[in-house]
């Protein structure tokens, strides 16, 4: 699948630039939510944001899992004559870039996975709520987007949540609809769990940004990061949820560009 992407070229001396840059997004994402930080990773490399299939402008499919989504990315990296890049992933986009960089390993050059595990994936309470809520919205009845967001702010409770969700709408001829696949997406997401990482090892550098007040990677998890990632480093963002890149923005570009 040919996958709608931003690119941005380094803006700092762009003929001697280092590896480029892959970002992908979580479940219920798309690239736009990673522009600001896709932007300030930019100074020496190319950055590339897709969507993921189901997701944002990409195209939709019947079909999704953990698998056809590294192969639109392999594809990606074939279409755009990438060579080694880097891939930083987070949540589902976590789980993408890890089973990729372990499926083939000699194309990336290094690895970032902003708060997500190896354990076999499941749809948490949250996830379901949000499932529940998008089925339920009366989006050919509202008439103006502030009219949608206020529906999102009643049913969520949390604004920033919500202004996250109105960013999955858009306005057609027809009306307002979802930009992502929700249907497709709650029948098939079950497949995003289906990872058998084997004995598969990734053993080029590898950063894990976990939030402190997320339960994504936990102490306990880290053996078996560390046994498919041999040279990894595990930090942590404090007083930052799941959406760390959104919680801790700065502390998250620092530690990235850090380890880059």
């Amino acid at each position: 699948m040919q996958l709608f992407y931003r690119n941005y070229p380094a803006n700092k001396d762009p003929e001697h630039s280092q590896d480029d840059l892959i970002i992908l997004h979580g479940l219920f994402g798309m690239s736009d939510n990673w522009v600001s930080i896709g932007k300030q990773l930019s100074e020496n490399r190319r950055v590339i944001i897709p969507d993921l299939r189901n997701h944002g402008r990409s195209p939709h499919s019947d079909k999704f899992s953990t698998e056809l989504m590294v192969s639109d990315i392999k594809q990606l990296t074939s279409d755009l004559n990438l060579s080694n890049p880097i891939l930083l992933g987070h949540s589902m986009g976590g789980r993408v870039a890890m089973e990729f960089a372990l499926t083939y390993p000699d194309m990336v050059s290094k690895l970032i996975v902003a708060d997500m595990n190896m354990r076999p994936a499941k749809l948490r309470p949250e996830h379901w709520n949000i499932f529940e809520i998008m089925q339920k919205a009366p989006l050919q009845e509202m008439k103006t987007i502030q009219e949608i967001e206020l529906y999102f702010l009643d049913q969520i409770k949390i604004k920033k949540l919500s202004l996250f969700m109105l960013k999955n709408i858009k306005k057609t001829k027809l009306g307002f609809e979802w930009k992502l696949n929700f249907p497709v997406l709650l029948e098939s997401f079950k497949a995003t769990s289906g990872s058998d990482f084997g004995n598969a090892i990734f053993d080029n550098p590898t950063l894990f940004l976990r939030g402190g007040n997320s339960d994504y990677i936990m102490p306990e998890d880290y053996d078996q990061i560390r046994e498919h990632f041999p040279v990894s480093f595990i930090e942590t963002i404090e007083d930052a949820s799941h959406w760390i890149h959104a919680d801790k923005p700065n502390e998250f570009v620092h530690l990235v560009k850090s380890f880059l």
